[in-house]
């Protein structure tokens, strides 16, 4: 699947979002980071995982290097859980392009122009886009996926 950017998604990426949607898998993923490739044509799967403490998660996705080990921007989706009382718990499922602001400027072009086609070869309807920590901290990540319900 090709987009504006000319970065190609691969199937590997489509594929662990639908596992993880389905909740396939022993034991059922949580989260999923994606990367655009060191030679900048293909949007690939950095790492799936099932660890649901949203810290470590955080962590990984803040801590993302490029080839030259600067700081570079990522996606991930995220499966945020939560609790509405009485309407009982929900899952939902978000999007996220990290792109912290002092990442290399060329980079983070590329990945703000490749962003909107791997949102929505996911189908992923709730997004947060973030170039600061503060901007992914849980209660802001819960807002967004509740619908400021929770």
């Amino acid at each position: 699947m090709s987009n504006p950017s000319g970065v190609t998604i691969t199937d590997e990426c489509i594929a662990a979002y639908n596992q993880l949607r389905s909740g396939r898998g022993t034991p059922k993923q949580k989260f999923i980071i994606y990367k655009v490739s060191d030679d900048t044509t293909t949007i690939v799967l950095e790492e799936s995982s099932p660890e649901t403490d949203y810290e470590v998660f955080l962590q990984k996705l803040s801590s993302a290097v490029d080839k030259d080990g600067k700081p570079a921007p990522r996606y991930a989706v995220y499966d945020v859980e939560y609790d509405l009382g009485s309407e009982g718990k929900r899952t939902k499922t978000i999007f996220i392009h990290w792109g912290p602001s002092h990442a290399p400027i060329k980079l983070c072009m590329l990945y703000a122009c490749s962003k909107e086609q791997l949102r929505k070869a996911l189908d992923v309807n709730v997004s947060i886009h973030a170039d600061s920590l503060n901007e992914l901290e849980w209660k802001v990540v819960l807002k967004e996926a509740s619908g400021g319900k929770a």
